[in-house]
């Protein structure tokens, strides 16, 4: 039962629809106080800390997980009949203030912040409202100390939940292994007590009775928090009987990595060494590469491991300096907060594990930036976010932690109930019915507290890569998490420009260009510091001056001149880019990922990009960086272009033939969620010029039934039957898919499929043969 939960919340990180989308948001503010009632359909309520009782609060709409900021009650959703608030509280009152006072911010948060004096005093006084009534309130409360300045280090009250939460976990016991059971499993490993020896030595049994299959749906994401555990447990207790499954497990994942370094929801497809599905998922592909390197520290030394590991490394490297770890193989994320889901918190962790300064050093900054709406948000729900987020800060030591758990620290009261099973929050506007619902999550909530014993590789143990930050630094660091930018000053979003933060430089230039006001700056181009250049990129309006900058040794600082240099002029721009890009052959993924952001962006027409592709004068060097991009290991950026060839004239379209049809029938291995567009854009190119090679790729996409055949099926059918009789001898692998096909979710596919072939076999076998890419480049050259 535990596996079948947990496959239907990650299901949804797939993609799947096994449960509600988030609810629309009311749009008037509810009073429950003059008896307004909740909408039909809602966000979750809120574990109420301790005080044994739910609560909902209006959400508002911000960004796409919504806010509680406008909220200014809290209905009382459920109270526990044996919890300390039963005397005091039922379904339907309405929380409106604490200590005597109405809530004048944010309930949820006034509430939570309240907690910490509340235990402090042993009582939690509360305004009521029930019956027209407003009454105030004393709930009992178990005395506990407030958190320390260095929270958890040093910190009484981290430990006593921690000491308190395991126990109350062993008493209830681990259930079944699954991936918060894991978690569970490492909490109590962390406390290093030998009273939880029994409990972890079962929970240790019950994983290997049960060993998982490499088959399975979501494989990577079991895998890898199985051996995460088992790795610990072996490192700590040196059971060797461990052992073999921790290498298999590893086995497993070594030989299922992408050919990018990364992972997937499942493995890479072993006859293509392509990831399955829409491609990487970094939010598993962290974790994944944690386990190997604790697994490597077990003994493990099978061929492909180290490379496995150092390759993962390469690829999560390219982020530093330039923003959040992307969901998959994408560009860095500068618009959703410092750590994008935990992944770089999860990154800090793997490269501390690695002993790599630089990475570590801004993975944890950038954790250590990410609180409050940054922290409660992620793809399909918070859970990884808060998991892997105290692991990473608590790197930058107790000082650094402590003033984390000052802005933060509420989030944990909020979640802790009196039985210190810590259920599932989610963010705001989450359903009630989210991924993450029913899992069972105290493991991740304990960890945190259990950082400073160090019993653990996850948490430091053994670890000398730590940042060390200055008080200024930290300062700063947690200063950069709350900028509230539509109010900043001007002046204060100039000096914005030149932030350590990638995200801070990002959003306040973004900012200042929404208000049409100058990014004026006094940083300077020549500037020994890159991240004045930077700034200097942002306010310059020069074009001749900033365009030596692509050449920048500092990636950043290239990366920024592509923005300036677009938003100055996009057509003069692009020809910079290109004659840069065919100068230097630079293949850095992340600076053409830069290129295909700004100047062919998401939703940019076939079209546009044609015009852009021709915009350059210099077409010999226009061709050169055409076949860099088109060749890109990105699907995302090779796609844009490809929308584009078709307007290119013949002289220059024929030469890129082979690495047109090459690209049709082999996309890149990254972004692979984008494949389909580059491969129909490539068809299409070759069924316009009605090349043998068109056909034959066209039948060869109508006949693929992989991951994101709704787009590619029709579109492939489309462009086969412009072939008319010519086609007929394309559709054996046609009629192969057809006649696997016994689903029934295939049967509008088999139709269509079906339908293609008829239309097609009804033409006329034409005599003639089809030119090729061969003959027409010959004819070309001869003309």
């Amino acid at each position: 039962m535990k596996y079948i939960i947990q496959l239907t919340a990650l299901l949804l990180l797939s993609g799947g629809s096994t449960l509600a989308k988030d609810p629309a948001l009311p749009s008037e503010k509810l009073d429950f106080t003059q008896g307004d009632t909740l909408p039909r359909q809602i966000s979750h309520d809120w574990t109420l800390g301790p005080i044994g009782a739910r609560g909902w609060c209006q959400v508002s709409k911000y960004g796409a997980e919504g806010t509680t900021k406008d909220s200014r009650q809290i209905l009382i959703t459920k109270v526990d009949s044996k919890g300390t608030a039963a005397e005091w509280l039922q379904k339907g009152d309405v929380i409106i203030g604490v200590d005597e006072t109405p809530f004048q911010s944010d309930a949820r948060i006034a509430f939570a912040k309240a907690i910490s004096s509340a235990e402090e005093k042993g009582v939690f006084s509360l305004l009521r409202h029930r019956d027209g009534q407003v009454t105030p309130i004393s709930i009992p409360l178990p005395t506990r100390p407030p958190f320390a300045n260095t929270a958890p280090f040093d910190c009484p009250k981290s430990a006593q939940i921690l000491k308190e939460g395991c126990d109350h976990l062993a008493s209830r016991g681990l259930g079944s292994p699954a991936i918060d059971t894991h978690l569970n499993a490492l909490a109590l490993l962390a406390t290093g007590d030998r009273a939880y020896k029994d409990e972890l030595e079962q929970h240790v049994k019950k994983t290997l009775a049960r060993p998982l299959s490499a088959d399975m749906p979501l494989a990577c994401w079991h895998f890898a928090f199985a051996n995460l555990f088992l790795t610990e447990y072996y490192l700590i207790t040196g059971d060797r009987y461990v052992l073999p499954e921790i290498r298999r497990l590893s086995g497993h994942l070594v030989a299922g990595q992408g050919p990018l370094g990364t992972w997937g929801h499942t493995f890479a497809e072993p006859t293509t060494d392509r990831l399955r599905g829409y491609g990487a998922v970094n939010a598993v592909g962290i974790p994944v590469a944690i386990s190997l390197v604790l697994a490597r520290e077990c003994g493990q030394d099978f061929a492909g491991l180290d490379e496995c590991i150092e390759q993962a490394a390469t690829f999560f490297r390219r982020h530093v300096g330039i923003g959040a770890i992307p969901y998959g193989d994408g560009p860095p994320n500068l618009e959703y907060g410092h750590d994008d889901n935990g992944k770089n918190s999860a990154a800090a962790v793997f490269f501390s594990l690695l002993n790599d300064a630089p990475a570590t050093a801004f993975y944890t900054r950038t954790a250590l930036a990410s609180y409050g709406l940054d922290r409660e948000q992620g793809h399909t729900g918070n859970f990884f976010n808060m998991l892997w987020s105290v692991p990473a800060v608590a790197l930058a030591g107790p000082t650094a932690s402590g003033a984390w758990m000052n802005e933060f620290g509420w989030y944990h009261d909020l979640a802790r109930d009196a039985n210190y099973r810590f259920p599932y929050q989610g963010y705001p506007s989450q359903t009630p019915g989210n991924a993450y619902a029913k899992w069972d999550c105290p493991g991740a909530y304990l960890l945190h507290f259990a950082a400073p014993l160090k019993k653990l590789r996850i948490l430091g143990r053994g670890v000398t890569c730590q940042p060390k930050l200055t008080t200024k630094e930290i300062t700063e660091t947690l200063e950069a998490g709350k900028i509230n930018y539509r109010y900043a000053s001007p002046e204060f979003l100039r000096e914005s420009l030149s932030s350590w933060s990638p995200i801070v430089r990002n959003l306040s230039a973004k900012e200042l260009r929404r208000r049409k006001i100058g990014l004026d700056s006094p940083a300077s181009l020549t500037s020994s510091n890159p991240l004045d250049r930077i700034a200097a990129l942002k306010s310059s309006k020069n074009f001749d001056q900033c365009q030596p900058l692509l050449a920048d040794p500092d990636l950043r600082v290239r990366m920024t001149a592509i923005s300036s240099l677009a938003g100055k002029d996009k057509k003069r721009a692009v020809a910079a880019v290109f004659e840069h890009l065919a100068k230097h052959s630079e293949k850095d993924p992340v600076f053409t990922q830069a290129i295909g952001n700004t100047f062919f962006p998401l939703g940019i027409s076939e079209k546009a990009v044609g015009q852009l592709l021709n915009a350059p004068k210099d077409r010999e060097t226009t061709i050169k960086a055409i076949n860099i991009l088109l060749n890109d290991e990105d699907a995302l950026v090779s796609s844009r272009i490809a929308m584009g060839l078709k307007f290119l004239p013949d002289e220059e379209l024929i030469p890129l033939l082979p690495l047109v049809y090459h690209r049709a029938a082999n996309p890149p291995a990254g972004n692979v969620m984008f494949a389909n567009k580059l491969q129909t854009s490539c068809a299409g190119v070759l069924v316009h010029l009605r090349l043998e090679e068109g056909l034959e790729t066209s039948a060869n996409l109508l006949a693929d039934e992989s991951w994101g055949r709704n787009n590619r099926l029709p579109q492939a059918a489309a462009l086969l039957i412009q072939y008319k009789g010519y086609a007929k001898k394309g559709l054996k692998p046609v009629k192969d898919t057809i006649a696997g096909m016994t689903s029934p979710g295939d049967v509008k596919w088999k139709k269509l499929l079906q339908d293609s072939v008829d239309i097609i076999e009804a033409c006329e076998t034409p005599k003639d043969k089809l030119p090729t890419i061969e003959s027409i480049t010959k004819d070309f050259k001869n003309r």
